[in-house]
């Protein structure tokens, strides 16, 4: 497969070393001379020194491009060079990346598509980080959820270090065959272990769930949904998104924005109805009693700057806010975020990514999910003979459980997968390649 990538940020790039990884065959094009030149010594991929916007320079283009996406930060960029894809190159899918959001707003985003055939997919980043957020906000001791393609099933981190304080083995144990809930494996400190008969000793513990459960699992691991007053720090495109959806919640949440931008402040102010908007930069600690930073349930940092989104959580913490989530994209914050006091770390790129590549996946898989301190992969697999006989030949690849029609089957041994059943693998981050190529041979 031939995908040509356009735009060499963060999240081209990031996209560019996953594709390649799975084995396709990558063109990264890009006006930016030096940073193409330190991707290509980094990553198994062939950069294109071009301007995008020639239209020549896809008319004598001389391979077949499959996939075009163009993930720049210019929303024009992206619209015109998609065109010219599609015209040009005759590509089968076009996605491209979009900010502006009143172009993706429910009204217009299928106008954008319908009125438009060059133009298969949209993607932004701001929504997919916002849409995440807003599904963890009623999640206490949620520390990670992903929602699978598969309808009605998320994957899920709990913090687990108090559960034992409740329930006995046995109890949990039930309540898990009960509910028909997944075990994917759990921490201590820094140690990742497999065997359910060790969760007593359990930091996080990481688990595939129907949705329908998710109340029960949360009380059952003693947990409140007590949300009730949130304070959002970053009035940009994630903050504006993320305030629309808490203010349509069922439940009534006292919502206030603190940004630096006067300007941006006045627009917010223009368009939310039930929100409190509050001028001034984060790290102003003469500020905090006037935004009530230690009696907040919950703070989210979203500015476009990882150093304050991360240290602004860490002194909410400290000062008494409840819980804490905070959007990064570096991926070593990640790893230490509990050592830091940081309920829960969204990390944009890896999301856009995984977003994107569901979008352009043929055939078998359908998404994928770092788990484990990210040093694990959790594949979503729609079930085919060949790929099943391969992944039972393999000693690398974890054939957790089989989700069919109506149920998640976990005795994996006794239960042979049918058509349109859905296989849930485990693979280590570094042996993932050998994965994706028999998903993609097969």
């Amino acid at each position: 497969m031939n995908i040509l990538i356009l735009g060499s940020g963060v999240v081209g790039a990031n996209l560019a070393q996953k594709l390649s990884e799975q084995g396709k065959n990558v063109f990264l094009l890009d006006d930016d001379a030096n940073e193409l030149k330190n991707l290509s010594e980094r990553y198994d991929i062939k950069t294109i020194f071009d301007d995008p916007l020639n239209p020549s320079f896809y008319k004598n283009f001389n391979s077949k491009i499959d996939y075009f996406i163009a993930v720049t930060r210019s929303d024009e960029k992206n619209l015109i060079t998609s065109k010219f894809a599609k015209e040009f190159l005759n590509v089968d899918k076009s996605i491209a990346r979009i900010r502006n959001q009143n172009l993706i707003s429910e009204d217009n985003k299928p106008l954008l598509i319908e009125k438009n055939s060059f133009l298969d997919h949209i993607i932004s980043p701001e929504w997919e980080v916002s849409n995440n957020i807003f599904e963890k906000i009623h999640l206490p001791g949620a520390f990670f959820s992903e929602s699978l393609i598969t309808q009605d099933y998320l994957l899920i981190g709990m913090q687990s270090s108090d559960l034992f304080k409740n329930h006995t083995y046995e109890e949990i144990k039930n309540f898990f065959i009960t509910n028909n809930l997944c075990y994917l494996g759990h921490t201590k400190e820094d140690e990742i272990i497999f065997d359910f008969k060790k969760i007593s000793i359990s930091d996080q513990l990481y688990l595939l769930i129907k949705k329908k459960y998710l109340k029960k699992l949360i009380k059952f691991f003693g947990f409140k949904d007590y949300v009730l007053d949130v304070l959002i720090v970053g009035g940009g495109n994630i903050g504006e998104n993320l305030s629309k959806l808490i203010e349509q919640d069922e439940q009534e949440i006292n919502l206030k924005i603190l940004d630096i931008n006067k300007e941006r402040c006045d627009f917010l102010a223009g368009i939310l109805k039930n929100t409190s908007i509050f001028h001034g930069d984060a790290l102003d600690q003469s500020l905090y009693d006037e935004i009530k930073l230690n009696t907040s349930d919950l703070v989210i940092t979203v500015t476009d700057n990882d150093q304050i989104n991360t240290i602004l959580s860490i002194i909410a913490k400290k000062r008494g806010s409840k819980s804490v989530f905070s959007v990064v994209n570096n991926e070593s914050y990640s790893s230490f975020s509990n050592d830091l006091g940081i309920d829960v770390i969204i990390n944009p790129r890896e999301l856009t990514t995984s977003r994107i590549i569901e979008k352009i996946s043929e055939g078998s898989l359908l998404s994928y999910h770092s788990v484990l301190k990210d040093s694990y992969l959790i594949y979503e697999v729609r079930y085919t003979g060949k790929i099943f006989e391969n992944i039972k030949k393999s000693k690398i690849i974890n054939h957790i459980c089989t989700l069919t029609k109506d149920s998640l089957e976990l005795n994996i041994n006794d239960y042979i997968p049918l058509k349109n059943d859905v296989l849930i693998l485990c693979v280590t981050q570094k042996d993932s390649h050998v994965l994706e190529k028999i998903i993609n041979d097969y």
